[in-house]
């Protein structure tokens, strides 16, 4: 009796490494095998795939270069007409025809105000017209 238990034991024990070899020679023969090469082909299409969007990208970005040649050619073009001179003629103009605020003047309280007042910036005179007035009766608030 223990001989045909230990037959019927050694026999399971071989018939499950017999199994356990057949799945492994399954795994690495053949899924493991499928399953790399299929790895592969989705490596390969991704390549192809990045290839092809670079390739798109090469050609829209050689379309583009003359439009961007030709900006560049006008952005020099530009810079070899600047003339210094003009451009601070310019910024002067700019600068001495913008509006300043009106100068202060002292006016004595009940005195009636001159001709020439005016809370307006664009009535005020201008220095050239203000040193040809002599007007007295107004003192200038230092």
């Amino acid at each position: 009796k223990q001989w045909y238990q230990r037959r019927v034991a050694i026999t399971a024990g071989i018939i499950q490494i017999e199994k356990t070899n057949n799945f492994q020679h399954d795994y690495y023969l053949e899924t493991w095998p499928s399953l790399l090469n299929q790895m592969q082909k989705v490596e390969e299409n991704r390549v192809d795939e990045l290839g092809s969007l670079l390739k798109q990208k090469c050609v829209l970005h050689k379309n583009t270069l003359p439009q961007v040649e030709q900006c560049i050619d006008n952005m020099i073009a530009t810079c070899e007409n600047i003339s210094s001179t003009q451009d601070s003629d310019l910024l002067m103009e700019e600068r001495t025809m913008a509006n300043y605020p009106p100068d202060h003047e002292f006016i004595e309280f009940g005195a009636k105000p001159p001709s020439n007042f005016s809370t307006n910036p664009s009535m005020r005179k201008t220095k050239k017209e203000k040193s040809t007035d002599c007007d007295s009766a107004l003192i200038p608030l230092l």
